[in-house]
């Protein structure tokens, strides 16, 4: 009986050693950085499942790598005690080995303080060859605790070979082999569906340590890579690849639901008169989801790497803490760095440029404290750039479902989430980006989602592009309120209509009795009648404007920002100088909605933002965007729309031979001004002529006009008054003595 208790303990420590071995080796750091364990999270992580999760954090803790010898050593003792070779000269022989073992943990502690194992930042020797090593060094000194450190080495060598001869070496090894000899032939005598169970196992054994060998060679040979945490993907790992597989397909059909998203149109704020209004939309089949087909899923193993270069980047200056979460994006991924107590947040924020050394990317951003976690930000670009498709906003279930009609995509946010927003609660948008930083590219996206939302009935635009480049190809659409404005001399009298018109609406909605465009138009809507449109005013390139008449300009853009959301006018504003006399003061109050891709300095980047940040942007369409209302930069990559689904979209806007807007909107709002063409084009030389021509309609007859009332009724110099009071006489307006 005595023997089976034995045999049976024995066995018990030879499992536990193998179990030991299989939990330490496949230990991973999300067991280390999670708070509490998770049964969910751990078992797919680490073989052993959670209670290998555990015993694995306490070896290292304990023993640090010197956990492997430690294991080695229990497992000899269970394979010693199956063939009852323990005896007292056997025990002189393993008190050698637990000297050579605790001998070993103080050397590797000493030589080893801090050591990464799996991303696990431990002593070499854990606490016990740590605990050891400091009091031998604060008693001995560093020379004292050497002398003693070698005096057990020779001491457990003593012990270990004092009675072990060759011939006893090899009869342990002998002993072992018949061991392995008699458990084959006992296997063999079992039913043979036994041992194709007991193969298969271990084939799946083997592959699993082949492929987890194949990955850490991959992993070392990799110049960057990535890292998953389950608190940023809202669950655990399990989680996490259920969420990429129930992602939409490219046919629009959510593989949990079964919703086809490709097929739910908006039916509501339609009104009556515009029964046939999904006609007048443009159909989601237009643009081209074979590009999705591109994306790439995140490389879960390679991701261990950064984080644990983060680690130890920061710890090299003296800032200490762990990593505690990733959020992989299409562009950048960002790792959740939690200090440890008593680092200055300001001492991380400095380090940017050394992590981008580091980890030999491109520009690592460091974005400060995260929203409700005691985390900073840690934003270092992906290797492979996944391409944001505008298709993916426009086939998104919150796009479909939203009840907004100038709602536009804007792209991804880091965790690659679908961004929308809605101008009508913006109310304004600042616009600001070196060449090639992705500003064209976004306000096509713009133009093109709202086209998605909102019929010619429903919305307006007013399109103004100095540049002749941008705009060009929406110079057909039946939304425009006039042509697509180049002159920047017409422009300004363009926003000058604007002006009127925002007035002409107050008047409109004082009179129906109702406070917003909303209000009133669901009045409409209930007594069948036309809708007020929204008008949404893009301006592409503010800097040329401002050089040529900067005063009317800002006047107008100041009186539209502070005064036109109500009545259902946005300004939409884009430049690619974001220097202070073109984005004044008084025009980025009125525009708390800000957007910023690219910039060339730190300085057009607190411009535009009131913060760096901009200048650290990987361009083409990557973008800090400043909702309104709060002080936080969110970090977004931007849509990408091609020219052909562009022109896809317009050439159908165009077959259906929608009447023009400007037919039936500028000749009513512009006979009581004069005539608006005329206004623009009359003198060249001298934008404000057409405002002196509306002045003198205004007079009556027998009014006299001079050049110094000229000067002082439109505050110009006297050589400019001359000419345009010459001017009127020469067309014959007034007479030499200035009489109407």
């Amino acid at each position: 009986m005595h023997g089976h208790k034995r045999i049976i303990g024995a066995l018990l420590i030879i499992f536990f050693s193998i179990y030991s071995f299989l939990s330490l080796f496949s230990f991973s750091i999300f067991q280390e950085t999670s708070n509490s364990y998770s049964i969910s999270s751990v078992h797919k992580i680490n073989w052993g499942g959670f209670a290998g999760g555990i015993l694995s954090n306490l070896l290292l803790t304990i023993a640090g790598i010197g956990s492997f010898l430690l294991i080695f050593f229990i497992l000899s003792i269970g394979i010693l005690l199956i063939f009852n070779k323990i005896t007292r000269s056997r025990l002189r022989f393993y008190a050698g080995i637990f000297i050579f073992l605790a001998a070993l943990l103080i050397f590797l502690s000493a030589l080893f303080p801090k050591f990464s194992y799996r991303g696990f930042i431990i002593s070499g020797g854990g606490l016990i060859g740590s605990g050891i090593y400091y009091y031998l060094f604060r008693f001995f000194g560093e020379a004292g605790s050497i002398i003693i450190i070698v005096m057990l080495f020779l001491t457990s060598f003593y012990l270990v070979f004092k009675n072990i001869g060759v011939e006893n070496l090899t009869a342990s090894v002998y002993d072992i082999y018949n061991l392995i000899k008699r458990g084959i032939e006992e296997i063999k005598r079992l039913d043979t569906g036994i041992i194709s169970i007991i193969t298969n196992k271990l084939s799946s054994i083997v592959s699993l340590i082949t492929l987890r060998i194949e990955k850490r060679k991959g992993l070392k040979k990799r110049k960057r890579s990535f890292i998953v945490n389950k608190e940023l993907f809202g669950g655990s790992r399990e989680d996490l690849i259920k969420d990429l597989d129930e992602k939409d397909d490219l046919t629009g059909i959510n593989k949990k639901t079964g919703i086809d998203y490709r097929v739910i149109r908006e039916k509501d704020g339609s009104f009556d008169f515009v029964g046939d209004r999904e006609t007048k939309i443009p159909p989601i089949s237009l643009i081209d989801f074979e590009g999705i087909k591109d994306a790439q899923k995140p490389d879960k193993l390679s991701l261990l790497g950064n984080a644990t270069l983060i680690e130890k980047k920061l710890l090299d200056f003296g800032v200490k803490g762990k990593v505690t979460g990733i959020n992989p994006g299409p562009i950048i991924t960002m790792y959740e760095f939690e200090p440890a107590s008593g680092v200055k947040i300001g001492r991380i924020l400095s380090l940017s440029e050394d992590l981008t050394m580091a980890l030999k990317s491109k520009p690592v951003r460091i974005t400060g404290v995260i929203e409700g976690k005691s985390a900073v930000g840690i934003e270092v670009p992906n290797n492979k750039r996944e391409t944001v498709y505008f298709s993916e906003g426009l086939n998104s279930k919150e796009f479909i479902e939203s009840k907004s009609l100038l709602t536009i995509i804007l792209g991804k946010n880091t965790t690659g989430g679908n961004v929308l927003f809605d101008i009508a609660k913006c109310p304004h948008l600042l616009i600001a980006g070196a060449t090639g930083a992705g500003k064209s590219v976004f306000i096509n996206t713009l133009v093109v989602s709202l086209l998605f939302k909102a019929s010619y009935e429903e919305l307006n635009f007013l399109m103004i592009d100095p540049k002749r480049l941008e705009l060009t190809p929406f110079e057909e659409l039946p939304h425009l309120i006039c042509d697509v404005v180049y002159d920047a001399k017409k422009a300004s009298i363009a926003l000058k209509w604007a002006v009127s018109e925002m007035e002409r609406r107050y008047r409109e909605l004082q009179k129906a009795g109702v406070k917003n465009i909303e209000q009133h138009n669901e009045r409409l809507k209930k007594q069948n009648q036309k809708p007020m449109p929204y008008l949404v005013i893009i301006i592409d390139e503010l800097s040329d404007l401002m050089l040529t008449s900067p005063k009317d300009i800002e006047t107008s853009i100041i009186r539209l920002s502070q005064m036109a959301r109500a009545c259902g006018i946005h300004l939409v504003i884009a430049t690619q100088r974001p220097s202070v006399n073109v984005v004044t003061g008084v025009i980025k109050a009125n525009m708390p909605s800000r957007i910023a891709f690219l910039v060339s300095s730190k300085v057009d980047s607190r411009t535009i933002l009131d913060a760096n940040g901009a200048e650290e942007l990987l361009g083409n369409g990557d973008m800090l965007f400043m909702p309104p209302g709060q002080g936080r930069l969110a970090r977004i990559h931007g849509s990408y729309i091609s020219e052909d689904e562009i022109k896809k979209v317009l050439e159908f806007i165009k077959e259906k031979n929608f009447p023009p807007s400007k037919n039936e909107l500028l000749i009513n709002e512009f006979d009581n001004a004069g005539n608006f063409d005329r206004m623009i084009t009359d003198d060249p030389d001298d934008e404000i002529y057409g405002e002196v021509l509306n002045m003198v309609a205004s007079l009556d007859d027998n009014n006299n006009i001079s050049i110094s009332y000229i000067q002082r009724r439109f505050r110009i110099g006297f050589n400019r008054a001359a000419r345009i009071m010459e001017k009127l006489q020469n067309d014959g307006i007034l007479t030499k003595k200035g009489r109407t």
